[in-house]
């Protein structure tokens, strides 16, 4: 989901054109994109950034509807990695991101989130499609030293917004074949009935994660991540079904 090792030629040629590094572990993946390449000459940061920042939220997404919810942290700093060797600022800055979260989202450094939200090239956006207030969203709590706030990445809307309209490839061919004027609605049906089938699914895990929880500790983020689900759902379906709905304590 997070391109490690990408067999497909396009995706190794935009890696190599980010100088993005991508490593998996037991447990965990680590992605790391340089500020300085052929693609930051031409765009500038703030498009690349904001761009595997969406990235990221997309394989976050895909991997939530396997019912693998995933924490992470994402920072802004030096890198150096040589064969089996690899130290990092931004790494360190990430780690402490994750426990920070408490939750299962991908979390925002202070310091991050202040270069986003800084940026010059933000004034290139209107405000109602600017990257900083469209991919994010803030969470706060009260930890045992007092207030936690943060931003994370909005895993759950960029899937939404990223939904494909084909639902099978008869229908793609119907559409195809269809008159202009019927192909729109072809689309727009196929585009909420996926919508729907996400958002049931994901309601899906998150229900069974949480009945199958052995404590409160845990199931209590499944209850977060109901919350969270049930936010978003309704600005894209009115669907009751795609809606999550626990039952046990």
């Amino acid at each position: 989901m997070f391109e490690f090792r990408p067999k497909d030629k396009s995706v190794r040629e935009d890696h190599a054109g980010s100088k993005k590094t991508v490593l998996a572990f037991s447990d965990s993946v680590v992605v790391n994109v340089a500020l300085q390449s052929t693609l930051t000459k031409l765009q500038g940061t703030f498009d690349p950034i904001m761009s595997e920042l969406w990235e990221m939220a997309l394989a976050q997404g895909r991997c939530a509807t396997k019912g693998l919810f995933l924490r992470g942290g994402v920072d802004l700093g030096w890198w150096y990695r040589a064969g089996t060797i690899l130290a990092s600022e931004s790494l360190v800055g990430a780690y402490g991101a994750e426990n920070m979260a408490a939750v299962p989202v991908i979390a925002l450094t202070d310091t991050l989130y202040d270069f986003l939200k800084t940026h010059g090239d933000r004034r290139f956006y209107s405000k109602d499609i600017e990257p900083v207030r469209t991919l994010l969203r803030h969470h706060s709590y009260k930890g045992p030293k007092g207030k936690v706030s943060f931003w994370y990445l909005d895993y759950i809307t960029v899937i939404a917004e990223s939904i494909d309209w084909i639902t099978s490839e008869a229908q793609r061919k119907s559409c195809l074949a269809a008159p202009p004027e019927r192909r729109d609605r072809i689309k727009e049906l196929g585009y909420r009935r996926n919508l729907r089938e996400w958002f049931r699914q994901h309601a899906r895990v998150i229900k069974r994660g949480h009945d199958q929880a052995k404590n409160w500790s845990i199931r209590k983020k499944y209850k977060w991540l109901a919350r969270y689900h049930n936010e978003i759902a309704p600005r894209f379906t009115t669907s009751a079904l795609a809606l999550c709905k626990l039952t046990k304590p």
